[in-house]
């Protein structure tokens, strides 16, 4: 009569566990790159869920015997030892530094970065591969430093957060018989995964990357003048489609005006750069006004440039009809006004 219910209520907790995840997770991979705790995970399942092949396989080859070695021994250290209660894993970075003062959290801890070292690996080289194609040479070391350093902090809360309760989860079900229960989990957390790519996919705006905005900040910054040039042609480009297909309620220009922009600006910033911008025009029906502009995060100032009918560009925000960047911002959807910063201090488009 306490078993069954505690029973419950545990799977309950797990249920709403593996609900949630798969949604951080793919949101998470939209900000950053969170490719090793994909990695991980993927380990995670395979390993669990066909233990006893591969370990027959890991006792007639060294190779897979070595490749899998740390995979292996965590599923064995928890067939020795039980897992603990999932509210254990669930708050275990707050648990800090417990599981590294306590005997068996701390073997449990250390076994734990052994099995995910994979995903280290995998996250390094691709934070080296994004340095040479997305950073150099423009952008030296140093200034991809802090974007290394926030990474590595969000891969390795993920793996706190997520890893360590989804994988004693799967081992715990597995090695005492409730496949049924894992199952469940298991199509739980798919339908969460596709819930999640629906709602990325209905976004009006892709989620722009931490990456991406720190990129498109530091690289203006090392060349406005090349910055500045190519905004000017990139709203250039966009005006005389925008002028044939009209502007939306919110002002917010889509299409082909914006494909022609981010076109330009591709001259001057990488794709995913020119991606993160974005068209507004006023008035609505014969617009005389264009802006070209990225919404900075909150701190940080914006980066814009403004043209006429005829062009030319507008150097002043005084120029602009007031409360326009306030409907930029409602256009976008973001949740950092552009007009957070003072007229006389906002980018590129003053004098």
């Amino acid at each position: 009569m306490i078993t069954r219910p505690l029973s419950l209520a545990d799977f309950l907790l797990r249920l709403s566990f593996f609900a949630v995840a798969p949604f951080v997770i793919v949101i998470a991979a939209e900000l950053f790159p969170v490719q090793g705790v994909l990695v991980d995970i993927g380990i995670a399942l395979i390993v669990f869920l066909a233990n006893e092949a591969l370990a027959r396989w890991a006792s007639r080859s060294k190779f897979i015997a070595w490749l899998l070695g740390k995979c292996l021994a965590f599923e064995r250290f928890y067939r020795v030892r039980p897992p603990r209660p999932f509210a254990y894993y669930l708050f275990y970075p707050l648990l800090f530094p417990y599981w590294l003062i306590e005997r068996r959290a701390r073997a449990e801890f250390w076994m734990f970065r052994g099995y995910t070292a994979a995903g280290f690996v995998v996250l390094v080289a691709l934070l080296v591969g994004q340095y040479f194609y997305q950073w150099a040479p423009e952008l030296d070391v140093r200034a991809y430093l802090p974007t290394v350093g926030a990474t590595l902090l969000v891969e390795t809360l993920l793996v706190l957060m997520l890893l360590m309760p989804l994988s004693t989860t799967v081992v715990w079900y597995h090695s005492s018989g409730r496949r049924k229960r894992l199952w469940v989990l298991l199509l739980v957390a798919l339908s969460s995964v596709g819930a999640a790519f629906g709602y990325v996919a209905s976004r009006r705006d892709d989620i722009v990357s931490f990456s991406t905005r720190e990129r498109v900040r530091l690289r203006t910054a090392k060349a406005p003048r090349r910055a500045r040039s190519a905004l000017l042609e990139g709203a250039r480009a966009a005006w005389q489609a925008t002028a044939k297909l009209g502007v939306q309620g919110d002002g917010r220009i889509e299409g082909e005006p914006l494909e022609r922009a981010r076109t330009a600006l591709r001259a001057f910033y990488k794709a995913d750069e020119a991606e993160a911008f974005d068209l507004w025009a006023t008035p609505r029906s014969r617009p005389r006004i264009l802006v070209l502009y990225f919404e900075a995060r909150r701190g940080k100032l914006p980066i814009w440039i403004a043209i006429r009918a005829d062009k030319t560009e507008i150097r002043s925000p005084n120029e602009l009809p007031p409360g326009a960047f306030r409907a930029m911002r409602r256009a976008v959807g973001g949740s950092d006004p552009l007009a957070s910063a003072s007229l006389s201090e906002l980018g590129l488009g003053e004098k």
